[in-house]
């Protein structure tokens, strides 16, 4: 056998690749060189903690309790050994355990600190809570994602075991540095929260569970990077930010709420090298926010640094018709239609159009927009030759797609938009976009300029209209290296045609 092959990280790769464990198993058995490496790698994720508590001898369950055979002296030395090499766990599955047995493990020593290398755990506390102390006693644990549920009956029980969790590893743990929570929390969770000050990643989906207070202390964390909000609950005249001390070293934001919400966090924010901003807009048609002090917002504080932003805002389709003359970076006049009419009386702001996207022309480093809109935003051939002007770094680029075949959602790009994406855009790998392909013939298809550096992967096309056989020689000239075509759903096998075809061409 070769040395390299009793290297233990080299066999950590290569046992990396063996996706499963009666592989890994039978490597292990191959010789003693192998056996940890190969153990460590069938241990080190585990989808249930059940394997772990099949390693005592006598347990037996019970009506769904686990508990020991009272003849039995507990034995949990198999138990030390396996879980020394776990160091990923994910729990969801519902599991009781025996108050004697919980309080045998943890008078246990060498078993209270089993998980020497448990590093990340991901579990639903309403399914098992009592395995929490346990698995908080890890002093590695760098990583934490609970999800708390949304069960009143189970509230305080759950949220008794999620605080003594997170305090406890607060306390035992100096690698924890992530947190996720999900569901109803309570003030007292809350506050743990707002205590952790190390922490750099943060993601709090929890509703009317975060408070404005909380919310205040988490901004003052001097090494928080990353941060999932929902403030859609909380007033702007709420907030109470320090002017000394506001999110100093944040680059990654994914917050839902009201526009004039997420504008004053980010007039507030201190950090300048935001490089990831995920927006999703609620409220935005009975209210009286608008889209503009929330571009002016992103725009000051994101200048040099934005790399990848998404905005999402939906409203509902059956009473939203979009035609011809909706409002759009060209299209200022009033509509016909009165529901049109409506929402414009009641928030005339509520439509995202290009015209918003005009304060991001100088975000030259931007790789990836998404625009995840009901409905989807007017673009025009005209504003995509801003696009490319504005943004020649995009990777990226993601205009939403038609929900309806309805002739009043026509797209306004055509095939001619395409090609200016396809010259601008060197580096463009995915694209998503609506596309009006009414009338492309083969003829007109085939004299758009080749382009050979084009580096586009993955497009996705919804039309109103199926695709013929024309798209796919329009296709292969602007996009010649795509792997993957999409198109609207309710027409898969015309585009599934179109994609062969494309498969077809390429090989020619």
């Amino acid at each position: 056998m070769h040395q390299a092959l009793l290297i233990d990280e080299i066999l950590e790769v290569i046992f990396g690749y063996c996706t499963e464990s009666c592989t890994l198993s039978r490597a292990g058995r191959t010789c003693q060189a192998w056996k940890d490496p190969a153990l460590d790698r069938v241990w080190w994720r585990l989808a249930s903690f059940k394997p772990l508590l099949d390693l005592i001898p006598g347990l037996l369950c019970v009506n769904g309790v686990y508990v020991l055979e009272l003849s039995l002296h507990p034995d949990f030395r198999r138990l030390h050994h396996y879980a020394s090499r776990v160091k990923q766990i994910i729990h969801r599955q519902r599991i009781q355990m025996h108050p004697t047995l919980l309080t045998l493990i943890l008078q246990d020593e060498k078993s209270a600190s089993c998980f020497k290398r448990l590093a990340i755990a991901r579990l639903s506390l309403t399914n098992c809570h009592t395995l929490c102390p346990i698995i908080s006693s890890a002093e590695a644990l760098q990583t934490v994602e609970l999800d708390l549920g949304f069960s009143t009956v189970a509230f305080k029980t759950v949220n008794r075991a999620a605080s003594d969790f997170i305090s406890t590893v607060d306390r035992v743990s100096s690698c924890f540095t992530s947190l996720s929570l999900r569901g109803i929390a309570s003030g007292q969770v809350m506050n743990s929260v707002g205590h952790i000050s190390r922490l750099e990643a943060l993601h709090l989906r929890v509703g009317t569970s975060l408070h404005a207070e909380t919310l205040a202390a988490i901004s003052t964390f001097p090494c928080l990077r990353k941060l999932e909000i929902h403030t859609s609950h909380i007033r702007p005249e709420d907030f109470r930010f320090s002017s000394s001390v506001c999110f100093p070293s944040l680059k990654s934001l994914d917050i839902r709420g009201r526009t004039n919400s997420i504008e004053k966090l980010l007039q507030s924010m201190q950090s300048d090298s935001l490089a990831v901003l995920r927006i999703d807009i609620e409220f935005l048609v009975s209210t009286d926010d608008t889209w503009d002090g929330l571009f002016t917002a992103i725009k000051e504080k994101t200048h040099a640094s934005l790399l990848q932003l998404t905005i999402e805002h939906h409203m509902d389709t059956q009473d939203l018709p979009l035609e011809d003359d909706t409002p759009s970076s060209s299209d200022t006049t009033p509509t016909s239609n009165p529901y049109i009419n409506n929402l414009l009386r009641t928030n005339p702001d509520a439509l995202l159009n290009f015209k918003h996207l005009h304060s991001l022309s100088n975000h030259r480093e931007l790789r990836q927009i998404v625009l995840e809109t009901t409905p989807p935003i007017l673009v025009r051939d005209l504003d995509l030759e801003h696009v490319v002007r504005w943004w020649p770094k995009l990777q990226h680029l993601d205009l939403g797609s038609v929900p309806t075949f309805d002739p009043r959602w026509m797209p306004k790009p055509t095939p001619a938009g395409l090609a200016v994406l396809s010259l601008g855009l060197s580096a463009l790998e995915t694209l998503v976009i609506p596309v009006n392909i009414a009338g492309l013939t083969s003829d007109a298809a085939t004299k758009f300029a080749k382009n050979p550096n084009s580096s586009l992967q993955c497009i996705t096309l919804t039309a109103l209209t199926p695709p013929q056989q024309s798209l796919a020689h329009c296709l292969n000239h602007l996009f010649p290296s795509v792997l993957e075509i999409h198109g609207t759903l309710g027409h898969e096998e015309h585009w599934d045609s179109v994609q062969n075809h494309y498969r077809l061409l390429q090989a020619s």
